[in-house]
């Protein structure tokens, strides 16, 4: 099965199909973030984009703010996104006992599990905030990463790169078979597939 790529022809059917409420939607194939915009966000961030990320967001104009404001990127609301995941992870460790085989055994104090998980959460391939809790991995730094629902530890595949996550939340779904697809990648598919090594308990 081949990807749904970011261009014209997607634009197009976006800005003619997409459903995005009440909101102003999108206009896709429009000028949205310079290219010197982007530089110094990636700047701010401390890693490279990546580039069908950078392509997405510098051709769509987003007026009803439907999207996360890569415009209008400040690095605390970035960060503000990024701690909103991990108290998710933080919630659950808490409240539905979660542990992950990767984190060892669990230490005998709420407190002392939520630091040595926070350690490794700041190990994970960073998140590129796409809209509500919808992510995309910013590594490997290359075109057709899948993109994540993240709530909590409820993590499932949403895209299985941009395009195809575009048509998936704004136009019509697809069957959740097809996902076995996606690039894997590193913690964030482990959770999204379940693996032996990732157990969540």
């Amino acid at each position: 099965m081949d990807l749904p790529e970011l261009g014209d022809e997607l634009f197009e059917f976006l800005n003619a199909n997409q459903r995005v409420g009440n909101r102003t939607p999108p206009v896709y194939g429009a000028q949205g973030v310079s290219s010197s915009a982007m530089q110094l966000i990636e700047e701010q961030l401390g890693f490279t984009l990546p580039p069908d990320f950078k392509f997405l967001f510098e051709n769509v104009n987003d007026p009803g703010g439907v999207l996360f404001p890569w415009s209008g990127f400040s690095i605390e609301n970035y960060s503000n996104q990024i701690d909103r995941v991990w108290s998710g992870i933080a919630f659950d460790i808490e409240h539905n006992t979660t542990w992950l085989k990767r984190w060892g055994d669990k230490p005998n104090t709420l407190r002392e599990a939520k630091e040595a998980a926070q350690r490794d959460f700041q190990s994970w391939p960073n998140l590129l905030p796409i809209y509500g809790h919808r992510f995309l991995p910013a590594e490997p730094s290359l075109s057709d990463n899948p993109v994540f629902s993240i709530v909590q530890t409820d993590i499932i595949y949403y895209g299985m790169n941009l395009a195809d996550y575009l048509l998936q939340e704004f136009c019509s779904p697809r069957p959740a078979s097809d996902w076995v697809l996606a690039r894997k990648i590193p913690i964030w598919s482990d959770f999204a597939e379940s693996t032996s090594d990732f157990d969540v308990y």
